[in-house]
């Protein structure tokens, strides 16, 4: 049981129900049950259940504030900006970020949403806002639901066949990150673009 996750959810639920709730599920899985789960467990009623499916939509809205103008200079800050936004989705969703030459965001596109465990774009998807805004790079990312960030082969072909568009235009490929609940893969920090 993380400790950080017993401290944010205790004072909503309580610590018994916390602790009980936390020793079988990880916050991100708690995401995905249902309130009929919920009600089964030791310490969770009706009040705790529909507190804790709150949570995420609660959670999301929070954190739905517009990029444009914000800068970011590495993986991590593109994760922490997008991990609450992304990360907890059912479904992979694919985003292009249009960037200026010092970094800051033009404009944020959903390109695609998929299904559980794939999403298919095209990279002229991908660079349709970049090349409307005159951007000067691009980074992608996308969501993988399973909670491992681990690429598939078809991630690393979309992200060389991207990487070969976004060349023939004259916009730099800074990364594609794939986000999970708890954690990322950036293709650039691991020598892939």
């Amino acid at each position: 049981m993380n400790e950080n996750d017993l401290k944010a959810l205790a004072p909503i639920i309580g610590r018994k129900a916390a602790e009980e709730i936390l020793s079988r599920y990880t916050l991100s899985d708690i995401a995905c049950l249902g309130r009929g789960t919920l009600l089964k467990l030791p310490h969770i009623g009706p009040k705790k259940a529909d507190a804790i499916l709150a949570l995420p939509k609660l959670f999301q809205r929070f954190f739905l504030f517009p990029v444009e103008g914000m800068t970011v200079s590495s993986s991590r800050d593109v994760y922490d900006l997008f991990r609450p936004r992304i990360g907890m989705h059912l479904r992979e969703h694919f985003l292009a970020l249009a960037l200026n030459s010092r970094n800051i965001i033009l404009a944020e596109e959903v390109c695609a949403v998929g299904t559980v465990n794939t999403v298919h774009v095209h990279p002229s998807e991908i660079l349709r806002q970049a090349i409307l805004r005159g951007a000067a790079s691009i980074i992608c990312l996308h969501n993988h639901p399973s909670g491992d960030p681990t690429p598939s082969p078809e991630d690393r072909s979309l992200t060389q066949r991207v990487s070969r568009a976004a060349s023939l235009m004259g916009i730099r490929f800074l990364d594609h990150i794939i986000i999970a609940p708890d954690s990322y893969y950036s293709f650039s920090d691991a020598g892939g673009l």
